[in-house]
């Protein structure tokens, strides 16, 4: 999810106005404080376990933007829908014998929309196929789109995307996109200070795409600021990068969503088979279904859903949550139909039985399951039923758990940032938004002293009023009320809220 870049003073106001004291309090006074200034605010903080009651709250029931809290529904879903072991399996099939290494007909990849599908797995089977005596193939190479082929754009950002982009966030969908569906490049200083830096596609350039180098090797000890775009010019797509990066540093990667994922995925097949030793005479293409007499040859399983949830959830990956929640909604309709929103509303759908008896709302709205869609709505309540039901659920619960890292492990700075007790006791996603306002949401697990378990969520939504804050402060803010409970310092319920939970 984006990160948001706005800043306003109003939000450190806040902080150093409330103190440390009073801010550390259950009561929650510093949202208080912060809806009193114009902000949005749902939360609710509550024990788990046999005798779990609701600790504090604050328009727990408020439906607000979750961003990317989004993909924990997706997560929640998954698990129930495959299992934690659950791994996407491509099936590599011909259309006619092999024979002293040439194959006489079509080699046949039908991927089974699996969201993290990488270069190194393609150069795998492009190895293992090699190894199995081909050298030629006689026909094409068909790439066959077994799970919900490529949706049509019903997301702003990822509809700008298809003719020019400066990040990774928003890259298009296709069930079999490579690489989170982004063009992959690497950066390396030059020889001296003050030459051209070293740009090149990873593996190899994707196609006819251009490649346009202005990073400029800088002195040694100097900082890195690069940035990538593709947009299509009157010579066609391009790549530009631009920046400084200092003398003596290490290789830095960086990635650009791809405009055409179809065509990226053709020319990365292709090129890693032509290494591989393996030739194709017809060139590449896509089908809606194999070739007529295709037979399995071998096949490729790719990470367990567990691994991929870590993914997904730690690094806040758009694109493996819009994937997965499109593979969840393809089993059940046909996938030339399928369209993102209609899938994210099949999600909560499905989702609700489960979520009702934990006492969620019958308000949640889903159209992307990476919360990249403004159109998404949950409450604090709502995510807090999700966080409950996961808890209570002794198959799923540990690879749920383990795809939260502890704010120390996070890949996000502004996240391990704080206290030890924060860095350590607690499991969190984090959903952040900048347009049409400013979004901070966090949800996740702590651990009480004792050992035992708690769960919070808290949404905070910029407004007509205040549309602009700074992260920074606001987390500070969000940490002072939340790091009590983690540290002993509160043990009793609050605000009336002592009842039990569903």
């Amino acid at each position: 999810m984006r990160r948001n870049g706005l800043s306003a003073t109003f939000v450190l106001a806040l902080v150093m106005g409330c103190g440390v004291r009073v801010c550390a309090q259950p009561g929650l006074e510093a949202l208080n404080a912060l809806s009193r200034a114009g902000l949005r605010v749902s939360a609710e903080v509550v024990s788990l376990g046999p005798k779990g009651h609701i600790l504090a709250h604050f328009h727990a029931r408020r439906a607000l933007i979750p961003a990317s809290l989004s993909k924990l529904y997706v997560a929640q879903a998954a698990l129930a829908r495959f299992g934690s072991r659950h791994r996407f399996t491509m099936r590599i099939e011909t259309t006619g014998p092999i024979r002293d290494g040439i194959l006489r007909g079509a080699l046949v990849v039908i991927d089974p929309g699996d969201p993290a599908l990488v270069n190194d797995r393609i150069a795998r089977i492009a190895r293992i196929a090699r190894m199995l005596g081909l050298r030629k193939v006689d026909g094409s190479l068909v790439l066959v789109p077994g799970g919900f082929a490529r949706p049509p754009c019903r997301l702003v950002d990822r509809c700008r995307a298809r003719f020019e982009s400066h990040h990774a966030y928003n890259a298009p969908l296709s069930s079999i996109a490579v690489n989170y569906g982004t063009y992959d490049l690497v950066i390396a200083p030059g020889s001296r200070r003050g030459s051209p830096a070293r740009v090149v596609f990873d593996p190899f350039r994707p196609g006819a795409i251009g490649l346009v180098n202005r990073v400029v090797t800088a002195g040694a000890g100097a900082g890195v600021d690069l940035a990538v775009t593709q947009k299509m010019t009157a010579k066609g797509r391009r790549v530009s990068v631009r920046g400084t990066i200092p003398l003596g540093h290490l290789p830095i990667w960086r990635y650009v969503a791809a405009p055409h994922p179809d065509q990226t995925a053709l020319a990365l097949w292709s090129g890693y088979l032509a290494h591989a030793g393996v030739a194709i005479a017809d060139g590449a293409r896509i089908a809606a279904t194999p070739p007529p007499g295709s037979r399995i040859w071998f096949r490729s399983r790719g990470v367990t859903l567990e691994t991929l949830l870590e993914r997904m959830l730690a690094f806040s990956n758009n694109f493996i949550a819009d994937e997965l929640t499109l593979d969840l909604a393809s089993r059940h309709r046909d996938h030339h139909m399928l369209t993102l929103p209609k899938a994210s509303a099949a999600l909560a759908r499905g989702l609700w039985p489960i979520l009702r008896r934990q006492g969620a709302s019958p308000r949640i709205v889903l159209r992307s399951g990476s919360g990249l869609s403004t159109q998404n709505r949950s409450s604090a309540s709502d995510l807090i039923a999700l966080l409950r039901a996961l808890y209570r659920n002794p198959r799923d619960f540990p690879a749920f758990l383990g795809a939260l890292p502890p704010p120390a492990e996070s890949p996000f700075a502004f996240l391990r940032r704080g206290r030890m007790l924060w860095r350590t006791r607690f499991y969190v996603k984090t959903g952040t938004l900048n347009a049409p306002f400013g979004v901070l949401d966090l949800a996740g697990y702590f651990r009480f002293p004792g050992g035992g378990f708690g769960a919070f969520a808290i949404l905070v939504n910029g407004s007509s009023l205040h549309p602009d804050f700074s992260i920074g402060p606001l987390m500070r803010t969000l940490r002072h009320v939340l790091e009590p409970w983690a540290s002993g310092e509160t043990a009793r319920p609050v605000h009336g809220s002592s009842r039990s939970l569903p």
